[in-house]
């Protein structure tokens, strides 16, 4: 027996996310410098900026060719405001967020794990908390945050590296939300 065959099949930590444009990612960099500063937690590199829908766990290529073949959703491009900061003390993440959770992102995430359900993929029994990782290992901070828009047009299939201390991503592929170009 080789030892790939040993180990196991190989596995992927995969998941569904709203990936920003470059200007989107600057806007929420700027708007959020001060409180990342200030919180004295490692922050997120700018490029690695997302927010998840649907978080897949480790699966196994199969798995991966399933997640691929769940797309598209059909709910159309829609805005997000990004409008609160704050920070979980148990995980001492400092993120980014809409105050309230808009109809559309709401849809998307439920439809997702409807379809991935179809595939054996289930979601965690933990409420969805949609939100853009900021910094790690954050101190508690009391910020303001200028609002930030965003144009949401697609969903991305993304596979994650963890490297020592960082995570490296990679957009396995997208998928246009229905009406956006």
């Amino acid at each position: 027996m080789t030892e790939a065959a040993e180990a196991g099949p190989e596995r992927h930590r995969v998941f569904f996310a709203l990936w920003p444009d470059e200007a989107t990612r600057s806007a929420m960099s700027r708007a959020t410098r001060a409180a990342v500063q200030a919180s004295g937690g490692r922050p997120i590199a700018k490029d690695r900026l997302h927010l998840t829908v649907a978080f897949l766990g480790e699966l196994t290529a199969a798995g991966v060719a399933a997640a691929r073949s769940v797309p598209p959703i059909e709910i159309g491009a829609f805005e997000l405001t990004l409008d609160a900061i704050g920070i979980w003390p148990e995980s001492r993440v400092l993120w980014l967020a809409p105050r309230s959770l808009p109809a559309p992102l709401e849809a998307l995430e439920a439809q997702l794990w409807e379809r991935l359900a179809a595939h054996g993929l289930e979601a965690e029994d933990r409420g969805y908390r949609p939100h853009i990782t900021l910094a790690r290992r954050a101190r508690p901070v009391e910020a303001e945050v200028v609002p930030v828009q965003w144009r949401v047009e697609e969903l991305a299939l993304v596979e994650s590296f963890p490297d020592g201390r960082s995570v490296y991503y990679e957009v396995l592929e997208r998928w246009p939300l229905a009406g956006a170009e």
